[in-house]
C-alpha cells in the first residue's frame, strides 16, 4: 500500500476518533465537569456522615459531591446564602453550583441536616437536567401539585413562588417530602436516592414536632374558646342570680322589721330558709366558676408553653434569629 494512501486513511481515522471525542465530551460535559469539580472536594466528616445516611446512588454521589457541600456557622451561611430574613427559616441553599447547609444542633430536630442535604442535592439535579426532560418532569410535577391527596403534604407557601422557580423548588420538596408518589416520579428520584422513603421519613422525623404543637395549639385554642365561653355564660347567671337574691334578702329583712308582715313565725323561717338555700346554690356556683377560671388559666399556660416552644424550635432552624435558651 503507497505511504501516501496509509497516511491518508491514519490521518481519517485521527480526524474521525477525534470528532468522535469531542461528540463524546460535549454529550458528556455535565458528568465530566461533576467529576472534575469532584476531584477537588474532600467532604467534611459531618457532611459525609449525612450523606451516607441519605443513601445516594452513584450518579448522585457525584453530583453532590460537585457542589462542595458545607455545614455552615450562621455567620457564613447567612453570607453565602444571603439570608438576612429574621421572619424566615432558610436551613439550606443552592447558589454558584455549591450546596450550603445550616448547621443546626437540636435533638428534637432529627433528620432536618439530612432532609436539607438531599433537597439542596435535588436543586443540583434540576440545575443539570435539559429543557426537554425538565418540560417531562413538569407534567408529573404539577400533577402531584394539584393532586388534592398531596394537598396537606406540600407547603401553601409554594404559591408565592415564580412559576420557574415554584417547579425547581416543586421537584426538591415533592422528591423529600412526599412517598408513594406516581410511577413516573419514582423512577426518576430512584436515579438518586437507593430509598426515596428513607428521605421523606428523614423530612418527616423533623417536621413532627412541628405538626404535634400546631395540633396541640389548635386543640388548646379550641378549648379556651369553650372554656371562655362557658365561664361567661355561668358568671352572667350567677350575677343576674346573686343581684335578685340581694333585692329579696332586702325585701325580708325589710318585711323581718315590720310587724305583721309574715303571718307566723313559720312563715318567717320558710323564707329565711328558701334564701339561705339560694345564697348556698349561689356559694356553689361561684366555686364552679372560680374551678372553671382555674382550669382556664392553666390551659392558657399550658397554649403559651406550647407556643414559647414553637418559638424556640423556630428560633433553633433561623440563622438569624437570638437563640435565648439552647434546645437540648
Amino acid at each position: 500500500m503507497p505511504k501516501n494512501k496509509s497516511r491518508n486513511i491514519i490521518l481519517a481515522v485521527s480526524a474521525l476518533i477525534v470528532v468522535l471525542a469531542g461528540v463524546f465530551i460535549y454529550l458528556n460535559r455535565i458528568v465530566i465537569y461533576d467529576w472534575l469539580m469532584a476531584m477537588s472536594y474532600r467532604a467534611p466528616a459531618e457532611v459525609a456522615e449525612v450523606e451516607n445516611k441519605i443513601a445516594l446512588t452513584d450518579r448522585a454521589k457525584l453530583i453532590f459531591a460537585a457542589t462542595h457541600p458545607s455545614m455552615e456557622s450562621r455567620e457564613d451561611f447567612n453570607e453565602h446564602c444571603n439570608s438576612h430574613e429574621k421572619e424566615i427559616s432558610i436551613l439550606g441553599c443552592y447558589s454558584d453550583g455549591k450546596v450550603h447547609i445550616y448547621n443546626i444542633q437540636s435533638s428534637e430536630l432529627n433528620g432536618i441536616l439530612e432532609s436539607t442535604a438531599a433537597h439542596e442535592l435535588l436543586h443540583a439535579v434540576w440545575d443539570r437536567t435539559d429543557s426537554g426532560e425538565k418540560s417531562r418532569l413538569t407534567n408529573y410535577l404539577m400533577d402531584v401539585y394539584n393532586d388534592e391527596k398531596y394537598h396537606d403534604l406540600l407547603s401553601d407557601d409554594l404559591d408565592t413562588y415564580e412559576q420557574k422557580n415554584r417547579i425547581d423548588e416543586l421537584h426538591s420538596r415533592i422528591g423529600t417530602e412526599i412517598a408513594d408518589l406516581p410511577e413516573e416520579l419514582e423512577k426518576h428520584y430512584a436515579r438518586y436516592f437507593i430509598n426515596q422513603d428513607l428521605v421523606v421519613d428523614f423530612y418527616n422525623s423533623y417536621i413532627t414536632p412541628f405538626k404535634e404543637l400546631d395540633e396541640e395549639i389548635k386543640a388548646l385554642s379550641a378549648e379556651l374558646e369553650s372554656a371562655n365561653a362557658e365561664i361567661e355564660e355561668k358568671s352572667a347567671s350567677y350575677y343576674a342570680r346573686a343581684e335578685q337574691l340581694l333585692k329579696e334578702v332586702d325585701e325580708f329583712n325589710a318585711c323581718a322589721n315590720t310587724s305583721g308582715c309574715f303571718a307566723s313565725n313559720a312563715a318567717f323561717l320558710a323564707r329565711r330558709n328558701q334564701l339561705m338555700a339560694e345564697q348556698a346554690n349561689l356559694d356553689g356556683m361561684y366555686d364552679e366558676i372560680n374551678s372553671l377560671v382555674n382550669h382556664y388559666n392553666t390551659l392558657v399556660i399550658e397554649y403559651n408553653a406550647n407556643v414559647l416552644r414553637g418559638e424556640e424550635l423556630e428560633k433553633a432552624m433561623n440563622s438569624n434569629a437570638e437563640i435565648e435558651s439552647e434546645i437540648k
